[in-house]
């Protein structure tokens, strides 16, 4: 009765009633009570079939979850690395800039620039952008946020498919969002300090004729690119190994929703396997009941990267301007410049990256290892969660940091 309801409730035009359900009993023909039972259970299990074939066939239920997982957890790659590209100077604005159609513009250019292009009408109808504005959030994110902070995407659910992906359910996944968001802003943000460094690295050596360093701030210059050479890179194996560890657990989530979803015979069963499902996102994206430490952990670490990435950028820009400065000297007067050089502001601000390199790295390296020490400590509840030894094996792999 109920799946009868709902179709009739919540499916307009689909009414359906099981093969021999009408068949007329005669008065006189006696129904024994198994009997009644049987032919109850079979009308019952074709209606529950039908309505999970309803569901699937024509309101696209696995389409659309697919869907959310492209867009909602970051699954379609290159229309993230299209969007991130296209957004990243609008984010870096403060929050209360930010104009919801600008955003829309730059999704649709996104969308149009990568394979998500080729998705149905309809799903792509209904992903939009929304802007976490409520006071909720506002307390939460504080004065200072910018739009990296209150960014989302948006997918739009009707009826019948809002059974499934009830507001709580959209809810969990603005949160898992929210992190990979950030996850994989941490990624291109890296990404795009080592084009930059290798942006400079190539106009050194190509100018390098005609430059004509002292000794010392060459040096400076030197030691400055090499430790953020090897800070990067210790970020960026953090960040990879973080990003594989959640991809594979959402991979291995998705596969069992999909097999799930093929056994399932009721409604009850798809939400059910759907619930699973996202249950495993949450744990994958440290999001669930009792991994606040690791979450907290993570959070931290992506911090200090961004930290890294804006100070690279201005140790760039100084040993750019360093390198023009020592360009536009005579040769032989090197020596005798060199005591007003360093009194410049890039000399100044070249030492100054220096010292806030040497104490985020040393930052760093303490809370990566008071992270690691969290994974230790991790009880492993589920089974999904098991993989977080692999995760912590992959982190320190030679026992670097302990």
């Amino acid at each position: 009765g109920k799946s009868v309801n709902f179709i009739r409730l919540c499916c307009p035009g689909r009414s359906w009633s099981p093969s021999g359900a009408d068949v007329p009993i005669a008065e006189e023909e006696e129904i024994g009570a198994f009997d009644l039972a049987s032919r109850v259970e079979r009308a019952a299990l074709q209606n529950n079939e039908h309505l999970v074939k309803l569901m699937m066939d024509h309101y696209a239920l696995g389409e659309h979850a697919l869907a959310l997982r492209r867009f909602l957890l970051l699954g379609q790659g290159d229309f993230v690395e299209s969007l991130m590209d296209a957004l990243h100077e609008e984010l870096d604005l403060e929050a209360s800039k930010l104009h919801k159609h600008q955003l829309m513009g730059i999704l649709e250019m996104a969308l149009r620039q990568s394979n998500a292009q080729f998705c149905s009408a309809d799903v792509l109808g209904r992903l939009s952008v929304k802007l976490r504005s409520s006071e909720r959030d506002a307390g939460a994110l504080g004065a200072g946020a910018v739009g990296w902070d209150v960014f989302l995407l948006d997918y739009a659910i009707d009826s019948p498919l809002h059974v499934v992906f009830t507001p709580a359910v959209m809810q969990k996944y603005d949160r898992a969002f929210s992190f990979l968001w950030k996850l994989r802003r941490v990624s291109h943000g890296l990404a795009a300090s080592w084009n930059q460094h290798m942006v400079l690295q190539r106009h050194l050596v190509c100018s390098r004729d005609s430059l004509h360093w002292s000794p010392e701030l060459k040096l400076e210059v030197k030691q400055t690119l090499h430790r953020c050479t090897c800070l990067r890179n210790e970020m960026h194996h953090f960040v990879q190994n973080v990003q594989a560890y959640v991809l594979e657990v959402l991979d291995t989530s998705w596969a069992k929703l999909q097999s799930g979803w093929q056994k399932s015979t009721d409604l009850d069963q798809v939400i059910s396997q759907h619930d699973r499902y996202l249950a495993c996102v949450e744990e994958g994206a440290f999001l669930a009941r009792g991994s606040e430490a690791i979450l907290s952990g993570v959070t931290t670490l992506l911090g200090l990267a961004l930290e890294f990435c804006s100070l690279q950028e201005q140790a760039c820009a100084s040993s750019f301007e360093a390198a023009e400065a020592m360009q536009a000297m005579e040769a032989e007067d090197v020596e005798s410049v060199f005591q007003a050089v360093r009194s410049r502001p890039f000399a100044r601000s070249l030492a100054e990256c220096r010292a806030q390199l040497d104490h985020l790295a040393s930052t760093f390296t303490m809370k990566l290892q008071l992270f690691l020490r969290a994974l230790e400590d991790q009880p492993e509840r589920h089974s999904e969660i098991s993989i977080l030894s692999f995760l912590l094996c992959r982190l320190d792999f030679n026992a670097y940091y302990e």
